[in-house]
This record gives structure tokens, sequence and C-alpha cells, in this order.
């Protein structure tokens, strides 16, 4: 079995190039309860872990939180580490590494992931101290417009279809509904239920909410944002789908939204430009700092760029 150090090394070093190995074919059953010290696969070499399966989706190129919680992406996980310890087996022997290439990408790969755990820190701390309602204050007072309530018509329908009826038909039969529903005390949504052609009606009872302008046909929402007062019925609306009766339930008029109902919108929006900019000022702050005994070589760097000019990278030499 290996050592917990080459286990390190090899999952440092996986991490680093896994994405381009495309290993997420292999499907592994777990062979043991789930838990902290969990055992999924074992040989007389490796074992794959639980805890090698949470570094491999914390860290794994692809790796998002929806992830962490899918069935598939998790026996995934598990195949591209069978893979890749039964890769690695094969390699061993060949020397594809150096020790120092292969100090450097374990000690590199702990850095990178490291690093990416403050800056993320870093980032969080800054989000919790940034005055959030100042900010979206600015942001609602620069552009208004922006915030606005949609007009909307929450309404009962009732549908007569045209297919085996005529135009003339559809619309005597809808004009004589429409005298039952306007009786006082005329329950409207059980006339839906057993007058309407919709199948789908019949168990809301024709019931639409929310309607937004765009989102019915032409005929239908004139008539339904004509409506105004609650419980009033339009005339029978012929469309190409048939002839509609609607009675309206609620009608909202456009309006600007207040700053309190438009507030925690507005922060969802501006969070990730905010995070953004945070983590590019952690990472310009720590490109500007001058540590105790910095130095920079000149002579080091004008030779690199003689050396890179050309378009070349400046690989040709065969790393120790």
């Amino acid at each position: 079995m290996k050592s917990c150090c080459q286990r390190a090394h090899t999952l440092a070093f996986f991490l680093v190039v896994c994405s381009s190995l495309g290993l997420t074919q292999l499907v592994v059953h777990a062979s043991s309860a789930n838990g902290a010290d969990s055992v999924y696969y074992s040989t007389d070499d490796f074992e794959i872990t639980e805890f090698d399966r949470r570094m491999y989706l914390r860290n794994a190129p692809d790796a998002t939180d929806e992830h962490v919680g899918s069935r598939i992406r998790n026996l995934q996980a598990l195949s591209d580490l069978y893979a890749m310890e039964v890769l690695m087996s094969d390699v061993d022997d060949l020397e594809l590494l150096s020790k120092t290439e292969r100090d450097w990408i374990a000690r590199h790969a702990v850095q990178l992931e490291t690093l990416k755990r403050y800056v993320q820190f870093e980032v969080d701390r800054q989000l919790r101290l940034t005055d959030w309602d100042a900010e979206a204050m600015e942001a609602y007072q620069a552009n208004p417009d922006s915030y606005q309530v949609q007009e909307t018509v929450s309404v009962r329908t009732l549908l007569i279809r045209r297919d085996e009826r005529s135009e003339d038909e559809a619309l005597r039969f809808a004009h004589e509904l429409l005298v039952q529903a306007r009786l006082p005390g005329a329950d409207f949504e059980e006339l839906v239920r057993m007058n309407t052609e919709d199948e789908a009606a019949i168990a809301t009872g024709g019931l639409i909410e929310n309607v937004k302008r765009g989102e019915t046909v032409e005929p239908f929402e004139r008539a339904a944002f004509a409506l105004r007062e609650e419980g009033e019925f339009s005339e029978p609306v012929v469309s190409q789908f048939g002839v509609h009766l609607i009675q309206l339930l609620d009608h909202q008029l456009p309006r600007q939204k207040s700053f309190d109902e438009a507030k925690q919108g507005i922060i969802a929006d501006l969070t990730p430009a905010r995070a953004a900019q945070y983590r590019h000022g952690v990472q310009a702050e720590a490109r500007e700092r001058k540590p105790a005994g910095f130095i920079e070589h000149t002579e080091a760097l004008d030779a690199l760029m003689l050396r890179t000019s050309d378009g070349k990278l400046g690989l040709e030499n065969k790393l120790p």
C-alpha cells in the first residue's frame, strides 16, 4: 500500500493534469458504507477513500457545488481516481518526471489550493464588510427605470374550440355561457370545469396567474388587459385556439419598485462584480508588494526577454 506521502504526491499531480485525460468512463462501485473513513475500492497497491473523493470534487477543474451532491458526478470522481491510480502504477517505473519536477508539482499544487482558499477568504471578508445598503441605494438612484414592476393580470378563462363547430356556433355557445356566468351567485370556476374544452384548465378551473404582456396571443392579451374591475368579464374573444371567456381576478398596473422591494435583487446583481473586483484587488496588491530582501534580477529578466522575443517560450533546455 502506498504511503501517505506518496498518495499526496500522486493526488497533487493528478489534480494538475486530470482535465486533459478525460477519465470519466469507468464506473466504480462503493465497497463500504458512507463515512469519513470509507474505502470505496482497494487493491494490493492502493485504495480509493472518502478523503480522496472529497479532495477530488473540491479541486477537480469542473467541480461545482451542485456536482458534489450528484450521484453520477460522484461515480465519475471514483472512476477518475481509480483510473489515475491504475495509470500511475504503469508509469511509476518509467521516470517520466524527475524528482525535482515531482516536488515542484506537488508543492505548487498545494500552494495553488491554499492561495485559492485564501483569496476566497479575503473576498468573502470584504463582501461581509461592504455597505450593501449604500451600494444598492446608489445603483437604485442611478437608474430607477430599471426597477419596475411589470403590469400583470390574473384571470380565469373558459375555452370553446372550433374543431367541430363553426365560429358562429362557438360564439353563440360562448354568449350563452357568459349569460350564465353573469347571473347573481354564479360560480364561474365550476362553469369552467363543466364546459371548457381545454383539458389542462379542468384541473385548475381555468386559472392563469400573473400573466405579462407578450405571454399570450394578441386577441386574448388585448381583452384581458382591458379589464379593470375584479370579477369583470370580457365579451367572447376569438383567437386561433377558439373562443375565450375571460374573468378578471386581479390587475396589477405597472409601477416603479420601492427601494425596499428592489434592494435584495440589486445586491444579488452587484455581488459577482464586487467579488471579482475584490479578487483582482487581492492579486494586484500582492504583485505590488515588495517583501524585505526583494531583488529584481534585471540581467536574468533581460536575458529571458531576449530568449523569448522570437515567440518561443524558452523551454529548450531539459529540466533537471
